[in-house]
């Protein structure tokens, strides 16, 4: 962006939202609304039998609820993005939020499976736009240089989500029905909200590139930034597909440490997300590079000492660490290429990283059908994150300085 850009944009930008500090209360509702949002997803994996005995369904159609969601937000996101392309970000965000809310009500009603995965679907199809809105409103309200920090805290809300969210979804459908799941993520959904209309500026813009279209996604840096994101995710998600078995086969962990060492990963996976925004606003480059070489590094190191039960607690912690860390740079990474302002780039980086996640443990599953052992999966996955590293390094040699960080513009916010 030119020097006269920039300049207006530092003019107009709003005297509560000062370009020296991040609004902390703002970000902290974009990341409970995309926690509430992301915990419906997986609060369903450990109510699948629940559900095929309720709708007498067999387990493996029951099943198709999660596959289901994760294909409509990987497909259908772009879609719905470049479709509200004109909609005021908060606004987009809100009206997003009720149609979900709407869609687990009508979950929490449906008396048959086809009308619960009509339900399901109309949920998944808020989810990409939703969290890409978010992470747009979050680069807009934030000072210059804190861009991957303001992206960490959507990031964070939707990794919660897989240690907190989910876990708490099951255990309020064992203990009342699954149905009572779905009427706590409507519940939650109310406050979420109301803090994204109460302390969300009504006045965030798209930005100046708000408005580039589906032209964005022929940008050869957004490509990139696309292909790493997918690769790197099927990389780490081959293994994690089957860590649980890995766990109890080849290590020999009871169910009870297999369940702690989940979500000790969960909580590397979190605690990477807060640290590699902040790196990222630094040097988007390392960030990047750094947590793309210890993934595959971590990744190698489970399949090295699967039998040794004293090390894989901190194989697990590492790769937990180096998976989070990379998601506020791939996204800082693909803002950037965008210009900034596309919620549509955002939109197709989380389509990557949920096809990378199906092509994960799609390959997962060939392997072991092929007769590969289950803690051989992490040599696998290093192998296929080591390409990932290789383009990322390849592509961003390409990219002018500053960081693609610093290409994404300060507080988008008129008055």
């Amino acid at each position: 962006m030119s020097s006269a850009t920039a300049s207006s944009t530092s003019s107009t930008s709003s005297p509560t939202t000062p370009r020296d500090r991040a609004p902390v209360a703002a970000l902290a509702a974009l990341a409970f609304a995309a926690f509430v949002l992301c915990s419906a997803e997986f609060a369903l994996v450990g109510l699948l039998l629940d559900v095929s005995r309720d709708l007498r369904v067999p387990v493996a159609t029951a099943g198709q609820l999660l596959s289901a969601y994760a294909l409509v937000v990987a497909v259908g996101g772009p879609v719905v993005t470049a479709l509200t392309a004109r909609v005021a970000p908060r606004s987009l965000a809100a009206v997003l939020l009720a149609v979900f809310a709407a869609a687990n009500v009508l979950g929490a009603l449906a008396p048959s499976f086809s009308l619960l995965m009509a339900a399901r679907t109309l949920g998944a199809l808020t989810h990409s736009t939703f969290a890409a809105v978010c992470v747009l409103i979050a680069v807009r309200i934030s000072p210059p240089g804190r861009q991957g920090t303001a992206i960490a805290w959507v990031s964070g809300g939707l990794g919660l989500a897989t240690v907190l969210g989910g876990p708490l979804g099951t255990a309020v459908g064992q203990e009342w029905g699954w149905r009572a799941t779905f009427w706590c993520v409507t519940a939650a959904a109310v406050p979420a909200f109301a803090a994204l209309m109460a302390l969300v500026p009504r006045s965030v813009t798209r930005g100046p590139a708000g408005s580039a279209g589906t032209g964005v996604l022929k940008r050869p840096q957004v490509l990139c930034a696309l292909g790493v994101t997918a690769v790197s995710q099927a990389g780490w998600f081959l293994l994690y597909s089957y860590v649980a078995p890995l766990l109890r086969e080849a290590t020999g962990y009871g169910a009870a440490a297999t369940t702690a060492l989940l979500f000790l990963f969960g909580l590397g996976g979190f605690a990477g997300n807060a640290l590699g925004g902040r790196c990222a606003d630094r040097s988007l480059r390392g960030t990047l590079a750094v947590s793309l070489a210890v993934l595959a590094a971590s990744l190698a190191l489970v399949s090295a000492v699967a039998e040794v039960k004293g090390a894989v607690p901190g194989a697990i912690l590492l790769v937990g660490l180096a998976s989070g860390a990379l998601v506020p740079a791939l996204q800082s990474w693909v803002l950037g290429a965008a210009g900034g302002g596309s919620a549509l780039a955002v939109a197709a980086n989380t389509s990557a990283f949920n096809l990378g996640n199906a092509a994960g443990s799609w390959g997962g599953s060939r392997l072991l059908a092929g007769g590969t052992d289950v803690a051989a999966l992490g040599w696998t996955g290093a192998v296929v994150v080591t390409a990932a590293l290789a383009g990322a390094v390849a592509a961003l040699r390409r990219l002018p300085r500053p960081d693609a960080a610093a290409a994404v513009e300060g507080p988008g916010i008129s008055r």
